[in-house]
């Protein structure tokens, strides 16, 4: 019997009530964080007419965000083990509050924009010190699903994110897109401080100053190179800045490289990366996050662009994958015990790209019903891999790592993501230059190259050991 067969057959106790609580309250304050990647999109419009610019220069306070997101996630285990988990998870959830707060009073585009990437610097440190918080709580055999519980509204954010913005700017204003997030942040105050556990800190933990500042300046060079580069508004300007920006994020990078490898505990630790499963997971699950990373973005625009929909009626088909990721939630984790992660990541790969290009090459006008199965189907499989993924890379992770490989983990995600939706943009921005090619065809062929770097992702898995993350399934309550 295989030691993945072996697994599927061992009977496991569902998570404590404490760890269920502890993952509940992080996976509802990772939906706070993720959902205002995506929420202003349906509000530029409205914002842009109210701030006296236009949607076009507004669309930076979606870059601004992203690069928040990216530059403080290296430092943030540092952060966390000097200070304390919760006490910097709760030092993040209050920025995250007062810059929502602000952002909503804001009169003036640059303010807005300059707002927006102080609320993302917030966020970049509550995603990782969160996971940390859960990873540190849950006993080895409860990792799955308690992961599983975490990312779950993560995941759905995003989908949600257009719908709740379009519905917030046609009832309320666009403004309420941000103030929303007041009382929702102070309920995850509340929480976090009567229920979640703390970790002390050590004052014997030092900074890698050299290192956060080469790590933070290079991811935000990509991202903003990247943002830049799928602007179909651009010109040779913009062009020539996205390209000088992605050299730069390159260099700077290259150089980290360098450097991390003559110094005794840096802010990524790359030698995590001879951890097998640290590994196998980076490298499939960066190639699948690129994949599917644009799709929040690029599923509303084709309904808007190629079949006319309002933006609500966009934000509510968004909602599909949303439904389909969340009901695999109680699905995933049998699902991996029964299948092991390299079959399991593996066939939910490939049903994902199917279900991408099925959803591409379907009219929604003319087949509605396949359609909506269509996304349902990828988001039920996104859902599993990135739960997978997600869990994979702390398999063999010793508990004094668990900092370093969390926010290396992270990083990398969130630089990925970012990747899809720019990759998304600019084969937009290519194919729709072709002659001959309409609106829905450069759509089409962009749903079918995302697709295929999907199946890409899903075939890497073949080269993972039959047995890779067998004892996180297996119900053993210790770590060897």
């Amino acid at each position: 019997m295989s030691a993945t067969a072996g697994a599927a057959r061992t009977a496991t106790p569902a998570l404590s009530p404490a760890t269920r609580r502890v993952a509940w309250i992080v996976s509802a304050i990772f939906f706070i964080e993720q959902l205002d990647a995506t929420i202003i999109a349906p509000a530029l419009p409205a914002m842009g007419a109210d701030l006296g610019t236009d949607a076009i220069t507004l669309s930076a306070a979606i870059t601004a965000y992203l690069l928040g997101l990216t530059v403080l996630i290296p430092m943030s285990g540092r952060l966390a083990e000097r200070f304390g988990d919760k006490a910097v998870f709760t030092a993040a959830i209050g920025a995250f509050l007062v810059s929502s707060a602000a952002c909503g009073f804001a009169q003036d585009a640059g303010v807005l924009i300059g707002l927006r990437f102080v609320q993302g610097l917030a966020g970049a440190l509550m995603a990782p010190v969160g996971r940390l918080i859960v990873l540190r709580a849950a006993a080895t055999h409860e990792l799955v699903e308690a992961m599983a519980l975490v990312i779950l509204l993560a995941m759905i954010a995003p989908m949600v994110g257009p719908f709740l913005g379009g519905l917030l700017t046609t009832y309320l204003g666009w403004r309420w897109i941000f103030w929303i997030n007041i009382p929702l942040c102070l309920g995850a105050l509340y929480l976090v401080r009567r229920f979640l556990p703390s970790t002390a800190g050590s004052r014997d933990v030092r900074f890698d100053v050299a290192g956060a500042t080469l790590t933070g300046l290079g991811f935000a060079g990509l991202v903003y190179g990247l943002v830049v580069l799928g602007e179909r508004h651009g010109g040779d300007g913009g062009l020539s800045t996205a390209w000088f920006a992605l050299a730069a994020g390159l260099v700077l990078l290259a150089a980290y490289g360098w450097y991390a490898r003559r110094v005794a505990a840096p802010v990524l630790a790359l030698g995590l990366l001879r951890v097998r499963s640290f590994r196998d997971a980076m490298a499939g699950g960066s190639v699948f996050r690129i994949a599917v990373g644009g799709v929040p973005f690029l599923l509303p625009l084709t309904l808007q662009q190629g079949y006319g929909y309002s933006p609500l009626a966009a934000g509510l088909v968004v909602l599909v994958p949303a439904i389909g990721g969340f009901s695999m939630k109680f699905f995933s984790t049998r699902l991996l015990r029964r299948l092991g992660y390299r079959t399991g990541l593996l066939l939910h790969g490939v049903f994902a790209a199917a279900c991408l290009a099925l959803a591409g090459a379907l009219s929604p006008r003319d087949a509605l019903i396949v359609y909506v199965l269509a996304l349902f189907g990828f988001g039920w499989a996104r859902s599993l891999q990135m739960n997978a993924y997600g869990t994979l890379a702390y398999a063999d992770v010793e508990k004094p790592r668990l900092a370093s490989a969390t926010s290396f983990f992270l990083s990398i995600q969130n630089l990925t993501v970012a990747l899809g939706v720019a990759l998304a943009a600019v084969l937009l921005r290519v194919l729709e230059q072709v002659p001959g090619v309409d609106v829905l065809h450069s759509h089409l062929w962009t749903y079918l190259l995302l697709s295929a770097a999907a199946l890409a992702s899903a075939l890497m898995c073949l080269a993972m050991p039959a047995a890779a993350g067998a004892h996180l399934l297996a119900g053993n309550k210790t770590r060897s």
